[in-house]
């Protein structure tokens, strides 16, 4: 693939996906950071996307948008108005005093954000962004499991973090993907994320899927499984219809 074809293909992954982060396409393209940094230049220098930090957006996408900067972890984070929408929905479900899990993403820490406003609430994540978020809670009880650290997203996994959760159980997950295919099912980007999924998976009485309308119709590297893999879903208005079908037929519940 010559770069004018890179382009052109970087230009339309960044339409349909609604935001993707520099190291995605780095995997993607199979090209290093440094190229996709300037690929990403002469796409914004033409105005056909919007770069952010770390990542790239299509044209408009964030014009009213309010920054959120998480300071001390030096990650910056975009306002997004359908993860945001989608934190409150998940928030709402966490009605007792059992544990709650929360994945990797910023998808779950828009989730955390949410939680954080509740009087009561137990918290275990391999996240550091929403552990950060949680924080800001007082009377949170939150425990971050441990793990060997994901640099790029900021999230704990491996052997430790597997170790550290035998003998626990938690009433409800909350998980993000990196894609959702109506061939492929769920995927995601990375075998860390693959081990968290089935670590979790099985301690869970519920793991609930988030995922905002830019998921759909995209596949990423790993298969976690169909789109039945969780009986309950969260997304945004956005859903495709054929999307709506599936779930519908097959009995898994989708709130937005």
């Amino acid at each position: 693939m010559n770069r004018t074809e890179r382009l052109a293909e970087i230009k339309k992954v960044v339409e349909e996906s609604g935001r993707i982060e520099v190291n995605d396409l780095s995997d993607m393209f199979h090209v290093s950071e440094v190229t996709i940094r300037k690929d990403l230049s002469l796409l914004e220098d033409r105005q056909c996307i919007r770069r952010i930090h770390g990542a790239a957006l299509p044209t408009g996408e964030i014009s009213d948008a309010e920054p959120i900067r998480e300071d001390s972890l030096g990650m910056h984070i975009e306002y997004d108005r359908r993860k945001e929408e989608i934190g409150k929905i998940a928030a709402s479900l966490v009605t007792d005093s059992g544990w709650v899990f929360i994945g990797q993403g910023t998808t779950c820490y828009y989730i955390a954000r949410e939680l954080a406003k509740l009087e009561e609430v137990n918290v275990l994540t391999n996240n550091l962004l929403a552990a950060q978020a949680l924080a800001k809670n007082k009377q949170a009880n939150v425990i971050v499991t441990g793990g060997n650290l994901v640099h790029s997203h900021l999230y704990v996994a491996g052997e430790m973090f597997m170790r550290n959760l035998d003998k626990v159980y938690i009433s409800k997950a909350f998980m993000g993907v990196g894609g959702a295919d109506l061939s492929a099912g769920y995927t995601v980007n990375y075998s860390t994320e693959l081990i968290v999924y089935q670590t979790i998976k099985a301690i869970a009485d519920q793991l609930i899927i988030v995922l905002d309308s830019s998921k759909f119709n995209r596949t990423t590297f790993l298969s976690l499984g169909s789109l039945t893999f969780s009986d309950v879903i969260i997304s945004d208005k956005g859903i495709p219809a054929s999307y709506r079908e599936f779930y519908e037929t097959n009995g898994v519940k989708v709130l937005n």
